[in-house]
C-alpha cells in the first residue's frame, strides 16, 4: 500500500474538521469518518480512487492510497485530501477577529482548529447546493444520499464501501423521471441537468474561476439556470475555498445570527449582509462555517437533527 505523510498546520482539529465534513453523522455522500480515519472516494479523470487520512499525533497526517498503484495516484490523492481538509487556510486572522468579537468568540471559540472542508469539484458543490434550495437540511441530505448511492461509482476503502460523487454524464443519462423519483422537483432536475451539460462543456471548470474575484464568479454563475446568488456563494466556499463569502440568503444562518446578536429579532438578507460585512470581513466565510458547525454540534449533541448547509 502506498502512503505519504504531510505536515499539519497549527491549529488543526482533525475530529472537528472531518466531523463537520460528515455533518457529525459519520458518513455523508462520498465522505466517511470511521475509527479515527477519514475516507473519501475520489475521481481522477476516468478513474475512481479511494484514500484514507489519519493523524499520527506528531503534527503529521498520513495519507494512504487504498486503490490505485502509481506514484501519480498517490500524489493525486495526497493533494486532493489536503484540499478537502483545507490545510492551506491560515486561520490566524480569523482567531484575532474572534478575540475582538466576544459574541462570536463565546459561541464558536471551542471549535478552534476547525477548518472549512471542501467539496471535490465545482460540479459536486453546485449539485449539492441545488438539492438544498428551499428545503430542510435533513430532506436535502436524504436526496443527496440517494443520488450518490444510485449514480455514484462504488469502490472499496479498508472494507467500507464508498461511492464517488456521480459524474455529470451519469446524471444526464439517468433521465428526468429517474431523478424525480429521488424526490427532486422538476425544476431542480432541470437545473442539475443544465449544470451537468455546462460542466461537460467546460463552462464550470474551477480553473475558469481561479483568477476571478467573488463578484465576478457570482456574475458568471447566475447566468446558469437555477443558480442564484445563494447557490453561487456556497459554491465559492465549498469548491473554491473562498473565506470571505457570506450567504446572507440562508435562513438558518440568519436565525443563528439573530439569536446571538439581535435577541431573536428577525433580520432579513440585506441586514445580515451589512452586519456580516461590517463585523466579520474579510473572514465572513469562516464565520459562516463556524456558525454552522456550532449549530450542527449543538443539535447532534442534543439528540436532534443537525442543520445541513450545502455540503
Amino acid at each position: 500500500m502506498r502512503r505519504r505523510t504531510i505536515p499539519l498546520p497549527d491549529p488543526f482539529d482533525f475530529h472537528l474538521t472531518v466531523g463537520h465534513q460528515t455533518h457529525f453523522r459519520g458518513k455523508v455522500g462520498s465522505d466517511l469518518y470511521a475509527d479515527g480515519t477519514y475516507y473519501r472516494a475520489l475521481r481522477r479523470g476516468n478513474d475512481v480512487l479511494s484514500a484514507a487520512a489519519t493523524p499520527l499525533g506528531d503534527g503529521r497526517l498520513e495519507i494512504r492510497l487504498l486503490s490505485g498503484d502509481s506514484d501519480a495516484d498517490l500524489a493525486f490523492v495526497t493533494e486532493a485530501m489536503a484540499n478537502l481538509l483545507a490545510l492551506d487556510i491560515d486561520l490566524s486572522g480569523f482567531y484575532a477577529l474572534l478575540s475582538a468579537d466576544p459574541v462570536l468568540g463565546d459561541a464558536v471559540g471551542h471549535l478552534r482548529g476547525l477548518r472549512p472542508p471542501r467539496a471535490e469539484s465545482v460540479f459536486e458543490a453546485l449539485v449539492v447546493a441545488i438539492i438544498g434550495q428551499q428545503i430542510s437540511g435533513n430532506v436535502a441530505l436524504v436526496i443527496r444520499e440517494g443520488l450518490v448511492e444510485t449514480y455514484g461509482s462504488p469502490i472499496d476503502a479498508d472494507g467500507y464501501m464508498l461511492q464517488a460523487f456521480p459524474r455529470p454524464e451519469r446524471l444526464l443519462d439517468a433521465g428526468t423521471d429517474a431523478l424525480r423519483a429521488h424526490k427532486l422537483s422538476g425544476r431542480k432536475v432541470e437545473y442539475i441537468q443544465d449544470t451537468a451539460e455546462r460542466t461537460l462543456a467546460g463552462e464550470l471548470d474551477a480553473s475558469r474561476f481561479l483568477e476571478m474575484d467573488n463578484e465576478e464568479v457570482i456574475a458568471e454563475l447566475i447566468k446558469v439556470r437555477g443558480i442564484g446568488r445563494w447557490t453561487a456563494e456556497w459554491m465559492l466556499m465549498r469548491a473554491l475555498g473562498r473565506t470571505d463569502v457570506l450567504p446572507a440568503g440562508d435562513l438558518a444562518l440568519r436565525r443563528v445570527v439573530s439569536d446571538l446578536y439581535f435577541g431573536g429579532e428577525t433580520i432579513n438578507e440585506a441586514q445580515l449582509a451589512a452586519f456580516g460585512t461590517e463585523r466579520w470581513s474579510p473572514y465572513r466565510g469562516l464565520a459562516t462555517t463556524y456558525l454552522f458547525s456550532y449549530l450542527r454540534k449543538q443539535r447532534v449533541d442534543a439528540g436532534g437533527t443537525a442543520p445541513a448547509a450545502p455540503g
